[in-house]
């Protein structure tokens, strides 16, 4: 391997005697205690430690302050998401038992016959419905006897007390009571 001297040398940037020029001069050494101005360095230097700390810890104690904060702010952001999040599933659960009580109620009172051949109409929001009921059923339905709930798709026929029971379970379902009417 050729020194770098060498290689500078055959590409003609520099000559013989720059280069003897340059080997005689002492390097010079990037040593920060340079003591070449001996006393006024190491007073200036000390000088100089002595302020620089002082404004460091200064912008070290802003920094660390403004770090406390985002991380309280990121600690209080944690907090609130899983509360948040633990409210949801919790209301995601009560939303699921009320469900499966007042699907429980509806089939245990269950009351539709297969075998029913009138038809009766009844008005649901702004469109007309009907279920399949007995004569009998069709009276009861007529008297506010019995009720009509939907569990799922299913028009089901129960009695007016389960029915009360489902509204006072969850007030946004749908429970059809007719009214009696009253004879003047």
């Amino acid at each position: 391997m050729s020194s770098i001297r060498d290689q500078l040398l055959k590409a003609g940037l520099v000559t013989e005697e720059q280069v003897k020029q340059a080997e005689a001069k002492p390097k010079p050494r990037p040593n920060k205690n340079n003591k070449s101005a001996a006393g006024h360095s190491k007073n200036k230097k000390n000088q100089n430690t002595k302020a620089v700390p002082k404004k460091t810890a200064v912008k070290k104690r802003e920094l660390t302050d403004l770090e406390l904060f985002y991380k309280e702010r990121e600690t209080k952001d944690k907090a609130e998401k899983l509360e948040q999040e633990k409210q949801r599933k919790e209301a995601t659960r009560i939303r699921k038992e009320k469900r499966a009580k007042i699907g429980l109620l509806i089939k245990t009172n269950l009351l539709n016959d297969d075998a029913a051949e009138h038809r009766y109409n009844f008005v649901v929001g702004s469109s007309v419905k009907y279920l399949f009921v007995t004569e009998a059923q069709q009276t009861q339905l007529s008297n506010g006897e019995l009720a009509i709930v939907f569990l799922g798709e299913k028009r089901c026929l129960i009695p007016t007390e389960i029915g009360k029971q489902i509204l006072a379970i969850e007030p946004s379902r749908i429970v059809i009571i007719s009214e009696p009417e009253e004879s003047t």
